[in-house]
């Protein structure tokens, strides 16, 4: 694996973790609240393709 790869790969599970750490959104039509870790794991998805990020 490159080192650029890796960066990359390091970058989004910080950012991941640091959404994780946000207090999640309640809704009023659903017992299941909304986090934004769901965002940065889609996000590291799309930027990183999908062998990259699935091994993130």
């Amino acid at each position: 694996m490159k080192i650029k790869n890796m960066l990359y790969a390091a970058m989004f599970a910080a950012i991941v973790a640091v959404l994780g750490l946000m207090p999640p959104i309640p809704l009023p039509f659903s017992p299941v609240p909304i986090t934004l870790q769901t965002m940065g794991v889609m996000l590291a998805g799309s930027f990183l393709g999908k062998r990259l990020g699935f091994i993130k």
